[in-house]
């Protein structure tokens, strides 16, 4: 079962170098379950004003347990529940942050409760939230919880209060009570992990509550969608182009001592542990990790929405179709350093076949074709009894460049990087570039073409350039020392012969978009693309999302000047559905929503900012098709939720 973890951000409208979340300063309160486990009825609150946190009796002190590696609270369900004295009374402005997990999908149960709060009562359970799920948000509903890795949102902005009279000295009779329903809403006692809550009496800035989340999200393996995350410097350690190729199950490690953040090792809890990365060697929690980073470094990743599963082979090796981008950013130039990566492979490769090995790819050029020399390759150590495979010593961005794209294969124990460099208009010859790897020397190397021998050599270099080839189909086949053989084919083409691998025609399917790469077949090195069309779309990138029907043309400009120009006409389905694009846009530029239903209905449309409040609100009725225009002129993250009588849709839009 996959696990819920979930962050709660509440709102209504310091210290020296003391440590706060995201080296926000000026919280109220904070309590961290991973500072060091209470063998009393009472917790430390880490804010100086050293609340009174705890339980009455023994039988409702949570037990212990490890989310994402750092020590969590574990309530059982029935009778655990904290106790806080905190003044409500003159409460009126909040900000309130909560990790859980959530262990009971059958009901509704108690987050959140006050008592003898008045009107400033406040109370939330896991179904009454926003939360984050990878790059979906929704409304939780209590018919639709579930256990999905999430961070959860709830805003509220109140006013000072008129009724004080409660308030004697510094503390006033009300109480906050975590996992417990103070009230009479008849919600379960909560069941599942609480490893951190904080308070802010005030209201915290974009940027502040970016950092907040981001310290977080890295701390607990929680993936906040399309948001650059932050260091407590605010300093950009994964950032918006990331998420272009990469945007799922982002997790990192790093330290940050105004955060006092000093995650070692993590894994995206979206999915159970698939990929963990530690650094030094996996531990068995964060604490007892030896690995040391200097302050400031973080080693984020996150992967693309390809599935598990192998590809064609190619070189000797079946690369898995899911590619993960990883970050590294640091205040020191010599910031790399050794990891371990944990990879689980029993569901994918449940049986390695003889002669065959797993195998770690890293493509250090950053740009992920994995059509270059420029690739170094880690075998795994070990498989253990688990399907786990284990890679020792991993070292990623190695040149410093800030990012790595990496994979996981299954081949030959010899495997071959190349590069292939096709014929252009104004060279009629093409080349190949290889890097061998995992083999030991001399090679044997024969390069055949339409299966006459072209060269056939020995090679003491892993690293052999093929120049001066024709058009045409060959093939080349590497024998290592110990009779360890690898061997694939490849086309170099001629340059008027080229397509992009687009088709003519495509149509778009409802709800959705279509992808297309018009570099899949053209030489990719210093290539310029250019998309236009009738509906007004432009772009430069080689591979686009297109949310529109309409005219497009592609443009493609090699380095030595030589251009490729295609065509393709995207035509609208008929079919029901209800779409937003551009998304992301930008600050005052118009988005689309585009609504096409099967019959006439009403269409509602409320647009939130992250802290809960309604920024838009727009009603039109009396159609089946609407096609509706709006800005925004903040930049931010917003929940769009566009509701008709049969169906209800939320959206995530990214303002830039």
């Amino acid at each position: 079962m996959n696990h819920l973890y979930k962050i709660i951000f509440l709102s209504f409208s310091s210290m020296a170098f003391s440590q706060s979340p995201g080296g926000v300063g000026e919280v109220s309160l904070w309590l961290k379950s991973d500072a060091g486990r209470s063998a009393t009825l009472s917790y430390k609150d880490y804010s100086n004003n050293q609340h009174t946190i705890s339980v009455e009796t023994d039988k409702n002190k949570p037990k212990y347990s490890l989310l994402n590696y750092n020590d969590a609270l574990d309530f059982d369900g029935t009778s655990n529940f904290l106790k806080i004295p905190y003044v409500m009374e003159t409460l009126n402005k909040v900000n309130l942050f909560m990790i859980y997990q959530n262990k009971n999908t059958d009901r509704e149960s108690a987050l959140l409760s006050t008592d003898f709060s008045g009107e400033k009562e406040m109370y939330y359970s896991t179904a009454n939230l926003y939360r984050y799920n990878n790059e979906q948000i929704n409304n939780i509903e209590p018919r639709k919880l579930d256990s999905t890795a999430s961070l959860s949102m709830y805003s509220k902005f109140d006013v000072p209060s008129g009724k004080i009279g409660d308030v004697l000295g510094s503390s006033g009779k009300s109480n906050i009570y975590i996992g417990k329903d103070a009230g009479t809403r008849n919600w379960s006692a909560f069941k599942g992990k609480l490893p951190e809550f904080f308070i802010y009496r005030k209201i915290l800035t974009q940027n502040e509550r970016d950092r907040v989340n981001s310290y977080l999200a890295i701390k607990y393996g929680i993936t906040i969608p399309m948001t650059e995350y932050l260091s407590s410097k605010s300093k950009k350690v994964w950032k918006k182009e990331d998420y272009a190729d990469y945007p799922e199950n982002v997790a990192g490690i790093g330290i940050d001592q105004y955060s006092g953040l000093y995650q070692k090792q993590s894994t995206s809890t979206s999915e159970n542990k698939r990929l963990i990365i530690a650094g030094k060697v996996l531990a068995d929690n964060n604490k007892v990790n030896t690995a040391q980073f200097p302050d400031q470094t973080f080693l984020i990743w996150g992967n693309s929405r390809d599935g598990l599963e192998l590809g064609h082979e190619m070189l000797g090796q079946q690369l898995l179709k899911r590619k993960w981008k990883i970050r590294l950013s640091g205040e020191k130039k010599e910031e790399s350093f050794p990891t371990e990566v944990v990879f689980y492979i029993k569901d994918i490769i449940p049986v390695i076949p003889e002669g065959k090995n797993i195998s770690l790819v890293i493509d250090r050029s950053g740009k992920g074709d994995f059509n270059s020399t420029d690739l170094e390759t880690y075998s795994a150590g070990s498989i253990d009894d688990k399907g786990f495979a284990h890679f020792k010593d991993v070292v990623f961005d190695k040149d410093l460049s800030g990012t790595d794209v990496f994979t996981f294969a299954l081949g030959s124990k010899l495997l071959l990087a190349k590069e292939i460099i096709q014929a252009s208009c104004n060279n009629n010859f093409g080349s190949l570039k290889i890097n061998i790897q995992g083999g030991s020397a001399p090679y044997k190397i024969l390069l055949t073409k339409d299966n006459v021998s072209v060269q056939n050599q020995s090679s003491q270099n892993p690293k052999v350039n093929f120049n001066n080839l024709e058009a045409g189909k060959y093939t080349i086949e590497i024998v290592d020392k110990t009779n360890t053989s690898s061997r694939f084919s490849f086309d170099i083409n001629n340059f008027a012969s080229l397509d992009g691998g687009l088709a003519e025609n495509y149509t778009l399917p409802p709800n959705g978009f279509i992808e297309l790469d018009a570099s899949k077949n053209i030489d990719n090195r210093g290539t310029h693309y250019q998309w236009s069309s009738n509906n007004g779309f432009t772009s430069t990138r080689p591979n686009v999302k297109l949310y529109e029907p309409g005219e497009y043309t592609i443009k493609a400009t090699a380095s030595d000047g030589c251009v490729k120009i295609s065509k393709i006409t995207v035509t609208q389905s008929l079919e029901s559905g209800i779409i937003i694009f551009p998304n992301p846009t930008h600050a005052g530029e118009n988005f689309t929503i585009r609504a096409r239903l099967s019959k006439t209905e009403d269409i509602n449309i409320k647009i939130f900012d992250m802290s809960g409040r309604l920024a838009k609100e727009r009603k039109e009725s009396g159609k089946s098709f609407y096609e509706i225009k709006e800005s925004l002129l903040v930049g931010g993250t917003y929940v769009v939720i566009v509701e008709t009588l049969t169906q209800k849709k939320t959206f995530k839009l990214i303002i830039n």
